[in-house]
């Protein structure tokens, strides 16, 4: 008796941490990278691309150190230790410093791509994609406010409504911590990066800081608000740096304000972010019911002179994975790209429906021309799961009929229906 094996069938396993992008949701992502990319350049910004992979030494110039542990790294066939990129800020830093060296400052300069980390943080992938800008060579409040507001009006472009962008500056929490030992500030800073505010008040009282610094400490994570809040600050302090940081986002803030964006701005003298790094103004935007910035910047004065050409820098970063999921959210979420139309045929029809589509795509209409003869039942079927707009059906050189959601079915000579979708569509 001949035994019959049934075969079992495997899917193939995906890498774990990557995802994939299905038809449709990867035709909206790369819409948000097309609105970015847009807003980036209608600002000056010109695009560049550096590689997925850099010299681990190149990396360590700019990324921290728990950055650096976290990145997917592998040695190449002569032994050199690579990296995948987990942002993209550092390479362009590289090249600013060497192939654009000669190049006039400022530079503005802007990118599109995926960012790679071997161990991410709780509840990321082990890929994002970004979109980015950076100004090097200008200092001062507007351009500070320029990278802030072009960042509001990039997620403006992509379709959030409901965001906010926090911005503080680091000079006023290092101001109040220059007086104090490594020890002391290592010990203020954990205490408020983990909010505990018990560990917090036990810190400052073993430090010199006065008891109004101690208490405008103790009150950090409620340091946030309107203009009015720097008022407040201002007389609480009094060391240079912290009394300088809150003139700089006095100024950038009446610059937002001009640039039509302040709506949108919370400011945030309680903003820790990392010292080595930023230099003064930082800005994170968040939306409601996501626990991480969907983008974050703000400047970074100290990173060119790590690769040998000195320049003052800001600029900024946008979570493309984020702003997706935060639209996939909203009330309405965007809706998928469409076809125009569906091209049927049968009989001497196919020539027709050639024709058919590739003048509809002259008028820029998207048009998928059937690859076998169907009659106007099966057309019909066939365009429900194509889930095109509208139905063309060809049976000859003249005889075309075209049906329109919610419409009854027209005969027309090819040439009309051509027309009269080209006009409906612009």
């Amino acid at each position: 008796m001949k035994t019959t094996v049934k075969q079992r069938t495997v899917l193939a396993a995906r890498a774990p941490g990557f995802g994939d992008l299905l038809p449709g949701a990867a035709a909206v992502r790369r819409a948000l990278e097309d609105r970015m990319l847009h807003t980036f350049r209608a600002w000056g910004y010109e695009l560049l691309e550096t590689p997925a992979v850099e010299l681990l030494s190149t990396l360590e110039l700019g990324v921290g150190p728990e950055r650096l542990r976290r990145l997917f790294k592998f040695s190449d066939g002569d032994g050199r230790m690579l990296a995948m990129v987990g942002e993209r800020t550092v390479p362009v830093a590289r090249l600013a410093a060497g192939q654009l060296r000669q190049a006039a400052l400022p530079l503005r300069l802007c990118y599109l791509g995926p960012t790679f980390e071997g161990h991410p943080a709780p509840g990321s992938g082990r890929q994002a994609f970004q979109a980015g800008a950076e100004l090097i060579g200008a200092h001062g409040a507007a351009a500070d406010a320029e990278v802030v507001a072009m960042a509001i009006t990039a997620l403006e472009a992509c379709g959030l409504g409901e965001f906010q962008v926090e911005v503080g500056h680091v000079g006023f929490f290092g101001g109040l911590m220059a007086r104090l030992a490594p020890d002391q500030r290592a010990r203020v800073l954990d205490a408020l990066t983990g909010r505990d505010l018990v560990e917090l008040e036990q810190a400052l009282a073993e430090t010199n800081l006065r008891a109004a610094e101690q208490e405008l400490l103790l009150r950090f994570p409620a340091l946030r608000g309107d203009p009015e809040i720097l008022t407040a600050a201002v007389n609480l302090v009094d060391n240079p740096a912290s009394e300088l940081a809150v003139n700089e986002l006095q100024e950038v803030h009446r610059l937002l304000e001009a640039h039509g964006v302040a709506a949108r701005v919370n400011l945030d003298l309680g903003a820790v972010r990392d010292f080595d790094y930023y230099t003064g103004i930082i800005f994170e935007a968040y939306g409601p019911d996501v626990g991480r910035p969907v983008a974050q910047g703000g400047r970074y004065d100290g990173l060119l002179a790590r690769f040998g050409r000195s320049a003052p820098a800001t600029g900024f970063v946008v979570q493309l994975d984020l702003v997706w999921e935060m639209l996939t959210r909203a009330a309405r979420p965007p809706a998928l790209p469409r076809i125009d139309a569906a091209v049927a045929w049968s009989g001497s029809g196919l020539k027709t429906a050639l024709r058919l589509g590739s003048t509809l795509r002259l008028f820029g209409m998207r048009a998928v021309v059937d690859t076998q003869a169907r009659d106007p039942v099966e057309s019909k079927k066939w365009w429900r799961t194509v889930g095109a707009v509208n139905l063309i059906h060809c049976r000859t050189t003249s005889a075309v009929s075209w049906t329109a959601r919610g419409h009854r079915t027209l005969r027309l000579p090819p040439e009309q229906v051509a027309g009269r979708l080209a006009g409906g569509i612009a």
